[in-house]
């Protein structure tokens, strides 16, 4: 996929993640690494878990606890750390977000690439199920990600994220159409008041150019990519509290679905999911929708 630029290392930490280090574009850059106990030596699922702007992979990884749910599915998580615009606060190059991260041009997505490819080589990763999920701006290149590479996911989730907005020049922005379909599984909270659910300039951010795409925006835009029925189904599994869109017949096994949490504002979703076996946490959801999707 890519040749990894630079030396990486990898050590056994404290807090039972492994710590590596991936030298990408002159600088180091970090993760975490989760594995779960005795995995044996088949080929493991793996997550990538992209952190929001001024986060980092170990303040997402205890945010999200996708961890501890991954273990219970036998899942890899990788939680790496995007480029540091001040000390503990970074960021992902997402094309219209953020920072310092597109003033500098970092290729985040040959970043993510050399990363899986790195890790695939220190351990056994089933190719065909490598899943993506982010938060904010780690969801945008997430979008951004399966948009540009779609082979490489059988599925993604993005949090409170949106597909486009405005380029630091003021133009629109709108990420590539994949050239397959890819798995979407979208949570947003209605009262988003970063990214808003339903578009549109934030009240809270004061900088130009922050114009963002909405949540029905990137329903259509997956629905279409992904050869899905023209009319979604909605419920609401949780009345009050959650509500679920879903587009049926999608190509390829492909399924595109929201989950609008209806106090959600701008975090990692605190509310319990619905599932056979009871309620469940957004990292297990999150997981369960990947566990359900593989490529060939």
């Amino acid at each position: 996929m890519f040749a990894c630029l630079g030396a990486i290392a990898a050590a056994h930490a404290e807090d039972g993640y492994i710590r590596g280090t991936l030298d990408w574009q002159g600088a180091t850059r970090g993760y975490l690494l989760s594995v779960p106990p005795d995995s044996g030596t088949a080929p493991l699922p793996l997550v990538i878990a992209l952190h929001g702007a001024g986060g980092d992979g170990g303040s997402f990884a205890a945010e999200t606890r996708l961890g501890a749910a991954a273990n219970a599915r036998k899942m890899l998580v990788v939680f790496p750390d995007g480029t540091e615009a001040a000390p503990r606060r970074r960021l992902w190059n997402a094309r219209f977000c953020c920072g310092a991260a597109i003033t500098a041009g970092i290729d985040d997505i040959g970043f993510v690439g050399a990363l899986i490819d790195h890790l695939a080589a220190e351990r056994p990763v089933d190719r065909g199920r490598i899943y993506a999920t982010g938060m904010s701006n780690g969801g945008m290149l997430v979008y951004e990600l399966a948009a540009t590479h779609p082979d490489w996911f059988a599925a993604i989730a993005p949090v409170a994220s949106a597909i486009g907005g405005t380029l630091r020049s003021g133009e629109g922005y709108l990420i590539n159409a994949p050239g397959e379909p890819v798995p979407v599984m979208m949570l947003h909270g209605r009262k988003d008041s970063f990214v808003l659910f339903d578009g549109g300039a934030s009240p809270v951010l004061h900088f130009p150019n922050h114009w963002k795409t909405s949540v029905a925006d990137a329903l259509s835009f997956w629905a279409a990519a992904d050869g899905c029925a023209p009319e979604p189904q909605a419920s609401e599994p949780v009345p009050g509290t959650l509500r679920r869109v879903e587009y049926p017949g999608c190509q390829a096994g492909s399924e595109v679905v929201l989950w609008e949490i209806e106090q959600g504002d701008h975090e990692w979703p605190a509310v319990n999911f619905p599932s056979p076996a009871g309620p469940i946490s957004a990292a297990a959801e999150i997981l369960r929708f990947f566990a359900a999707h593989s490529r060939e």
